[in-house]
């Protein structure tokens, strides 16, 4: 499945992962009240850097990019859709599971706002999540980890940002966030 809307910037791709669905989407959103877009609107590409560590060695890094207009809201999200027994189990009647299923991979969330000499990103939403554990015959259903950020900064465009430093509890994994504006409009 392949959809692009470039006006509300609508831009989703699919292709089948190992649990089922890997999605990869970018939306764009006007906030509820304001009117079409207008021709002197800026319009900026924000660069995320996800760089994961185990012990201070760089075990992953990856890169997400938007492009969002002045006073929008934007959108992304990476991963698998897991499914999982629901706790209602076998349906007595006609004998099959019933599967319920969680979403994971990364999502990213802002909302971008134009100033004088910065550009401040407004409810960054970070979520890292990921299958801790898989299935065994001793544990059915697997258990999710998952990490966490919402956080408001101000951006010198052009120059890269650390959001945020996100540690994992459950393991030795730490996640370095680091955003870069961009004007392209």
């Amino acid at each position: 499945m392949r959809r692009f809307l470039l006006g509300g910037l609508m831009v989703s791709l699919a292709a089948i992962g190992m649990f089922g669905l890997a999605k990869i989407s970018c939306a764009q959103d006007k906030p509820k009240g304001d009117t079409a877009q207008t021709a002197n609107d800026s319009v900026y590409r924000l660069e995320f850097s996800v760089v994961e560590t185990a012990e201070g060695k760089r075990v992953n890094s990856r890169t997400y990019m938007m492009s969002i207009a002045n006073r929008s809201n934007g959108n992304i999200r990476v991963g698998n859709r897991v499914p999982y027994a629901s706790s209602a189990g076998k349906n007595k009647e006609t004998g099959t599971t019933q599967y319920q299923y969680e979403d994971v991979g990364i999502a990213i969330d802002c909302s971008l706002q134009e100033r004088e000499n910065y550009v401040l990103l407004r409810n960054i939403g970070i979520d890292i999540s990921s299958v801790a554990q898989e299935y065994t015959a001793q544990m059915p259903n697997p258990v999710f980890r998952s990490v966490r950020a919402r956080v408001d900064v101000a951006v010198t465009p052009g120059k890269p940002t650390m959001v945020t430093t996100l540690d994992d509890v459950s393991s030795n994994h730490r996640y370095e966030v680091e955003v870069t504006a961009t004007k392209i409009r």
